[in-house]
């Protein structure tokens, strides 16, 4: 179950922005939005979730609820604790092979129940297939979201939906099937939600994932036996297919395969590169404008930990305008401040993801129905007005754990992760820039 601290305030009104607040829990079925000002006091049992973003194989990443000791020291593991490890991996290795332990328990530290997510990033030689964002503690869990990069970290584009869990959608190497393809570069481009799909190659570089598949595809085209997963089969007569029951996948009147298809798409663009706020990015999700911008209100309290004084971030959602008591007032636009992310000095992690569970629910609740339907009780009217209820404030209070399983929690999770390894590979590109030009001006300088 995700870490729930107990918490007097959620500040948001740091160096770069004045923020206001999110409320009490006391105004959480209050029928307006979000109060303008900073409320002077909080419920002592604010909600809200903890993730430690752990590094895995330098390109993944594993985002967990639990604390990992050894992966905390500023140094990582100690040679202790790496051997300890593969000890338990031998032990995990015996145990699955004698059948006293189902392969779906191994490594599985964290349950789904936790939503827990892994960030895996598939290497194709020559291609850059999207990331892919896992509910769960490893890539063997339910896939979420497509993480699509482009040039210079302007735009990242996000695919997800049911369609995206379909068996046969992923394969083992983690990119999706060639069966699923949408086309050509050019219709890709028009159309968003179209999957990329990949061919398994009949060579393989050292390195790529999928080694195991790649070799029993290999072997089946030399033998014969099995089937192909790169030949397609005829597709089926227009009169047997449904297209009411198609769902997601994809298909045209003249009879043409079914592919699969994302449900939504999402974009996070670097708004002004060229700016005094250069960490800041935006996406829109159903209507509602977020940003992730930098932040100066947390810090790594550990040594050294001043250095990562500009990696810090934060999530803000801007509320739809609305009309004040004048109605010469201009309509104002208010913000609240949905989580934050903190680096961290160690080798292992990246850093802390904290979400303000309930304030998430308070946005959907309140300004994202179509969200929250089927998956949150969104309150009516009548309890709304009903402030004194402790019973309907218990059960919305369980109701905010019902946040982690929605999409739009996805959206946010994802987005992190984005911001977090765009900014990294920023940081690394200017470091490079900069050795570079000593080196080359230390050469340049010892000629004579």
């Amino acid at each position: 179950m995700a870490t729930l601290q107990v918490s007097t305030a959620v500040v948001v009104d740091d160096v770069e922005s004045k923020s206001p607040m999110s409320p009490s829990f006391s105004e959480l079925k209050s029928c307006s939005t979000f109060s303008s000002d900073p409320p002077s006091s909080l419920h002592e049992n604010e909600v809200r979730s903890t993730y430690h973003i752990y590094h895995k194989k330098e390109c993944h990443a594993c985002i967990s609820t639990t604390i990992d000791p050894a992966k905390e020291r500023c140094r990582g593991p100690t040679r202790k604790d790496r051997k300890a490890k593969r000890e338990r991996k031998k032990l995990e290795a015996a145990q699955q092979a004698d059948g006293t332990l189902s392969p779906t328990t191994t490594n599985s530290t964290i349950s789904a129940e936790d939503c827990s997510f892994f960030l895996h990033t598939p290497y194709l030689a020559f291609h850059d297939p999207p990331r892919v964002l896992y509910i769960g503690d490893t890539k063997r869990c339910k896939p979420a979201v497509l993480i699509h990069t482009s040039a210079f970290w302007r735009t990242w584009k996000l695919q997800l939906g049911p369609s995206i869990e379909e068996p046969g959608v992923l394969d083992p190497r983690g990119v999706v099937s060639w069966k699923n393809n949408g086309g050509d570069k050019e219709t890709l481009e028009k159309d968003g939600t179209l999957l990329k799909g990949y061919k398994v190659r009949t060579w393989r570089l050292w390195g790529e994932t999928g080694k195991a598949y790649v070799h029993d595809v290999k072997t089946a085209r030399k033998t014969g036996n099995g089937s192909d997963p790169d030949v397609l089969a005829p597709p089926p007569a227009v009169s047997e297919v449904d297209v009411e029951k198609a769902g997601s996948f994809a298909s045209s009147a003249s009879g043409e395969k079914m592919v699969a298809r994302a449900d939504e798409v999402v974009y996070l663009k670097w708004e002004s590169p060229f700016s005094k706020d250069t960490r800041r990015y935006h996406f829109n999700f159903r209507g509602m404008d977020f940003y992730w911008k930098g932040t100066g209100t947390v810090k790594e309290t550990r040594r050294m930990g001043s250095w990562l004084r500009y990696n810090h971030l934060k999530l803000i959602a801007r509320i739809p305008a609305t009309k004040g008591a004048d109605e010469k007032e201009e309509p104002s636009q208010r913000e609240v401040c949905l989580g934050k992310y903190t680096s961290s000095i160690a080798a292992m992690k990246a850093g802390t993801f904290e979400l303000y569970d309930e304030a998430i629910w308070r946005l959907m609740v309140e300004h994202l129905p179509s969200v929250a339907q089927g998956r949150l009780k969104i309150p009516s009217e009548t309890e709304k007005e009903n402030e004194d209820s402790h019973e309907e404030i218990q059960d919305q209070k369980a109701d905010v754990g019902e946040v982690k399983k929605t999409r739009l929690y996805q959206v946010i999770v994802a987005t992190a992760m984005c911001m977090i390894i765009g900014e990294k590979q920023k940081r690394e590109t200017v470091k490079k820039i900069i050795e570079g030009l000593i080196t080359e001006g230390a050469g340049g300088g010892g000629g004579g």
